[in-house]
């Protein structure tokens, strides 16, 4: 499992509103030094080094995005009136909340009351977000229509979202492992192991945010193809932008939940 110590400072002193400008910026430092961590244990210094200057105007808005929403989720008071209405108080606190009833109203049952198997549901549709828009660039780079500077951006595309399908994967099976201590099905972790599980899927989850928010940047530019192609990059990626920002808001306040 890739260290995600990193993430333990914002986990014990979160921001409590976007206004306090301190804050704000506290937040923003910790964002760029995370993401960049991040993304050197799980995609290596040389890819770093060659995306560098697609990750930067990124970093900001994919963590404070993140961080807000698992602070608007862990207020949310534990709801009474069945499954589905469990499902939709923690919803009603993601970036997206419509995709998000939308997405894990049919895993209601699976969820009960449990924001573990919440979190696990939201990061189970994500995974198979992830896999259907790695096959749609697959087609788009495989079609031979591209000039070739956006030819080059869609096999990095291709290569991203391949990176965001595994890590969505770990993030899955340590959620389920999570899920079964939970609920009785396997021996209970120790209470530092656990955090550190938690950590974990919150570094390769705000990593696989990270690869799809890439893929679309890659397409900046007339060279690229120009709106056109952008365009279409976006309709097959955005949906797991979104996907990933609703996970990380739940995963995040299951983060706030899990002792230290």
């Amino acid at each position: 499992m890739p260290d995600a110590r990193s993430t333990k400072y914002y986990l014990a002193h979160p921001p409590t509103s976007h206004h306090a400008t301190p804050q704000k910026e506290q937040v923003r430092t910790w964002a760029r030094s995370h993401v960049l961590a991040t993304y050197v244990r799980t995609h290596g210094v040389g890819a770093m080094a060659g995306r560098l200057r697609l990750t930067l105007p990124l970093i900001s808005a994919i963590l404070l995005l993140s961080c807000s929403c698992g602070i608007a989720g862990a207020a949310q008071p534990a709801p009474s009136g069945g499954n589905a209405s469990f499902v939709g108080a923690w919803c009603a606190g993601t970036e997206y909340p419509a995709l998000c009833n939308a997405t894990l109203s049919p895993y209601a049952a699976a969820v009960g009351a449990s924001l573990t198997r919440l979190a696990w549901a939201a990061l189970n549709v994500t995974h198979d977000g992830s896999r259907k828009a790695t096959k749609a660039m697959k087609r788009m780079a495989a079609e031979g229509h591209l000039a070739p500077v956006a030819a080059e951006a869609a096999r990095d595309c291709v290569s991203m979202l391949g990176d965001a399908v595994d890590l969505l994967g770990q993030s899955v099976e340590a959620m389920e492992e999570a899920a079964a201590e939970e609920e009785g099905k396997a021996p209970q972790q120790t209470r530092r192991m656990a955090r550190f599980r938690v950590d974990s899927v919150l570094t390769w989850a705000s990593a696989a945010l990270t690869d799809a928010h890439m893929c679309m940047e890659g397409f900046k530019g007339q060279a690229a193809g120009g709106g056109g192609v952008r365009k279409a990059v976006r309709g097959r990626v955005v949906g797991l932008v979104h996907l990933s920002a609703n996970a990380l808001c739940i995963v995040n306040a299951m983060a706030n939940q899990t002792p230290p």
